[in-house]
C-alpha cells in the first residue's frame, strides 16, 4: 500500500563531486560557486511565493547551505512523502544531480521528480532516458511546477518534457506570461545569514532581480536557451516593494541586482534611481552592464542614488575576438565605458574569457592588458564554455571539437577543445591572467591607498584563503589519507 503524499518540496541540493562537497549556481548560468559563497536560490524563492499564493503546501530545503547530504534530505522526507520534489541543475552538477534522484526514487516511491535547469532544458530526453526523473521542466520552473501541483495533465503544461511510452513528449515552449507579476519571493523561507555574496563590503547583503533576459546575443551566453533574446521586466512599483522589504523587514545595506543587463533600458533605470532617492535609505548597490548601455550622465545618476559598482561584461580585449562573440561592443566602448564610470565615482570590475572563438596566447594577452590600463578594480576570468544549444556550441559540434560541461568549475577546467589553442592549457591561460592582474605592486597598493580599499583588501584575502584551501584539499586528501 502506497503512503499518501502531498504538497511540493523545492530543493536547493548539496552536490557531491568526486567526493567534494560543491555548491552550484542552480539559475540560467549554472556554474559552480565555492563553499565560501552562495546565492540565494531565487527562482526557487518565486516557486514557493506562487506556490503559497495558491495554497499548495510548499516547503523549500535549501540543503547546499546546510550542508545535509542527498541521503539526509531523502531521511528527512522520507516520513511524509511530498507529491512533487522539484530540483533545479546546474551544467557541472548534472550527473551528481543523476545520484540525487535515484536516492529520492528509492525513498519515495511515489512522488514525481522533476528537475529544471539550462542543461535539462536543452538536452531534456538524455535526463529522462538516463535518470529517476519524470518530468523536465523547459526555461523557468515557477509556472510548470504551479500547474502540476494543480493536477493539470501533463501534456497541458507548457514548457515541460517527459516521456510517454517510451516516446519523448515535449508541450508548449513559450515564456512563462506572469512572472512580472509574481508575488516578492518567499525569502522568509531561507535563513538569508547563511548566503555569503562575493566581494559584499556592506552586511548583510543579498541579491535582487528586476528582469529575465538579455537583449545582447552573445554566443556562448546560455540564458538565450530560457528567454530568445527578450527581457520581461518586473514593474517598477514591485520592485521598489521588494527593496522596502529587503530594507525594512530584512535589514539589508547592500543589493547586488542579479539581472543580466541592468541597464538594458535607460529610462527604467532612471525611473528606479528616483524611488531611491525619494526613499533615502543607507542602502548601497551593485549591477551588472554592457559598456554599449551606459553614458556618463546616466552613471552618475547611478552613483548618486547608492550604486558603488559596476561590472562590465568585456570579455575580451581583443576586437576580433570581441566581434565573433556577439555581443555588440567594441574595445574602444570598454575604455570609454570605464573612464565615465571612474568619472562616476564608481568601482568597475570586469569578467573575460579564454578560449572564445578565434583565440590566440596574443588576444589573451591583449585582455589582460586591457584589464591593466584601465586599472580595474576586480576581473573575474572563466574558461569558455561552448555549452548546448548555444550558438558558440553547435558551432564547435559543426566543427568536431568536443565540450565536456559537465565539468564546468568555478576553479578552471578544460570543459572544450579549441582550434588553436590546447585545451589542457585553457584553465592555466584563465590563472595566468589572474596572476598578471592581481599580483602587481601597482595594484595592492591601490587597494590600500583609501579606508574602504583596507576593508576590501581584508575582505577579499579571507575570501581568497577560502577559496584556496578548497582547491588544496583534494592534494591534502591524497598526501595524508585518512585512516
Amino acid at each position: 500500500m502506497s503512503r499518501s503524499t502531498h504538497g511540493v518540496v523545492l530543493l536547493d541540493p548539496l552536490a557531491e563531486i568526486n567526493g567534494r562537497k560543491a555548491i552550484f549556481l542552480r539559475d540560467n548560468f549554472g556554474g559552480e560557486v565555492p563553499l565560501s559563497c552562495p546565492y540565494p536560490p531565487l527562482e526557487l524563492a518565486f516557486s514557493a511565493a506562487v506556490l503559497r499564493e495558491a495554497d499548495i503546501p510548499v516547503q523549500l530545503i535549501p540543503a547546499n547551505v546546510e550542508g545535509w547530504s542527498h541521503a539526509e534530505v531523502a531521511e528527512r522526507l522520507s516520513p511524509n512523502p511530498p507529491a512533487y520534489v522539484l530540483v533545479p541543475s546546474a551544467w557541472g552538477s548534472l550527473l551528481d544531480d543523476y545520484r540525487l534522484m535515484e536516492i529520492l526514487r528509492s525513498a519515495l516511491p511515489d512522488t514525481t521528480l522533476v528537475i529544471s535547469g539550462p542543461n535539462v532544458t536543452a538536452e531534456p530526453e538524455r535526463t529522462l532516458r538516463n535518470s529517476a526523473v519524470d518530468i523536465v521542466i523547459l526555461g523557468e520552473p515557477e509556472e510548470a511546477i504551479l500547474r502540476l501541483s494543480q493536477g493539470v495533465a501533463w501534456h497541458d503544461v507548457p514548457n515541460i518534457a517527459f516521456l510517454e511510452d517510451e516516446q519523448l513528449q515535449t508541450t508548449e515552449r513559450r515564456p512563462p506570461p506572469e512572472w512580472e507579476q509574481y508575488p516578492l519571493p518567499a525569502r522568509d523561507l531561507l535563513d538569508l545569514s547563511k548566503y555569503t555574496i562575493p566581494f559584499s563590503r556592506r552586511l548583510p547583503s543579498t541579491t535582487l532581480a528586476t528582469t529575465r533576459g538579455c537583449v545582447h546575443r552573445c554566443v556562448f551566453c546560455p540564458t538565450h536557451i530560457w528567454n530568445k533574446g527578450k527581457v520581461r521586466a518586473r514593474p517598477l512599483d514591485l520592485v521598489l516593494q521588494e527593496i522596502d522589504e529587503l530594507v525594512g523587514r530584512y535589514g539589508m545595506r547592500e543589493i547586488i541586482f542579479r539581472d543580466d543587463t541592468f541597464t538594458w533600458d535607460r529610462e527604467r533605470v532612471i525611473s528606479i534611481c528616483e524611488g531611491l532617492f525619494e526613499r533615502d535609505y543607507d542602502l548601497t548597490w551593485r549591477c551588472f552592464a554592457t559598456v554599449s548601455t551606459v553614458d556618463q550622465e546616466l552613471l552618475q545618476m547611478m552613483s548618486a542614488a547608492g550604486c558603488t559598482q559596476v561590472c562590465f561584461g568585456f570579455e575580451s580585449g581583443d576586437e576580433q575576438v570581441l566581434r565573433r562573440t556577439g555581443k555588440g561592443t567594441t574595445v574602444a566602448q570598454g575604455y570609454q565605458a570605464v573612464n565615465w564610470s571612474r568619472n562616476a565615482g564608481l568601482e568597475v570590475s570586469g569578467t573575460f574569457m579564454v578560449g572564445l572563438e578565434g583565440a590566440t596566447p596574443e588576444t589573451i594577452e591583449r585582455s589582460i592588458q586591457f584589464a591593466i590600463d584601465n586599472d580595474l578594480d576586480y576581473v573575474q576570468v572563466n574558461v569558455a564554455l561552448p555549452m548546448p544549444a548555444t550558438a558558440f556550441g553547435k558551432r564547435r559540434k559543426r566543427k568536431g571539437l568536443s565540450s565536456r560541461p559537465e565539468i564546468f568549475r568555478w576553479s578552471g577546467e578544460a570543459t572544450s577543445e579549441h582550434e588553436a589553442l590546447d585545451a589542457a592549457d585553457l584553465p592555466g591561460y584563465a590563472r595566468r591572467f589572474y596572476r598578471r592582474f592581481y599580483i602587481r605592486p601597482q595594484y595592492i597598493a591601490s587597494r590600500l591607498t583609501s579606508r574602504r580599499g583596507v576593508l576590501s583588501l581584508f575582505s577579499h584575502a579571507e575570501l581568497g584563503l577560502k577559496m584556496a584551501a578548497y582547491l588544496v584539499e583534494p592534494y591534502l586528501q591524497r598526501a595524508f589519507p585518512r585512516p
